[in-house]
């Protein structure tokens, strides 16, 4: 079962984990765009190099495209489950304490990321009022970390669905395994 099913939802959960998934995806759809427009820029660079000059600052775009497509990544990859588990000791636990266990990681994880969100939100707004800039094309940092807090913000709305589905499997009387 992955993070994105449900077991008999409810009328209202079953809307939030809806939209959820809606936000979770309508990033990822984005960090694509961003992925595509990383990939035109470099393959533009290149051929420019081997003709004429190649774009100024090049490198700096990339860089800071490579932080909003990871950030917007976020959610979706906690949706979808293609992160790293280390599960060797709850895959032998029985399935109840393996909820109650992801339980209580899930919560954790989701009061951390929303702090992280929150400090990138107000790290954002301190480079714009400091008018942080990168170093040759002078593009201002504060948008990036905006949308890199956004894309946490959405990494922890996709663990509050995590944590909608371990409730409900709590709640069945056949409950399945989050791992």
């Amino acid at each position: 079962m992955t993070g994105a099913e449900v077991v008999n939802p409810g009328v209202t959960s079953g809307r939030l984990t809806g939209g959820i998934d809606m936000v979770t995806k309508a990033l990822a759809s984005v960090a694509g765009v961003v992925l595509l427009v990383m990939l035109t820029i470099t393959v533009g660079n290149i051929g420019l190099r081997m003709f004429a000059t190649p774009y100024h600052g090049t490198f700096e775009v990339v860089g800071l495209l490579a932080v909003l497509v990871n950030g917007l990544a976020l959610a979706e990859a906690q949706r979808s489950r293609s992160h790293i588990a280390v599960d060797l000791v709850m895959r032998r636990a029985p399935v109840r304490i393996q909820l109650y266990v992801g339980g209580v990681i899930t919560l954790v994880a989701v009061v951390l990321f929303g702090l992280l969100a929150q400090q990138l939100t107000s790290y954002g707004l301190n480079l714009r009022d400091q008018g942080a800039v990168t170093d040759s094309l002078r593009l201002p940092f504060w948008p990036v970390a905006l949308v890199l807090a956004a894309g946490v913000a959405g990494l922890m709305l996709a663990l509050v669905n995590d944590l909608l589905v371990i409730r409900r499997n709590l709640r069945s009387d056949s409950p399945e395994t989050i791992w």
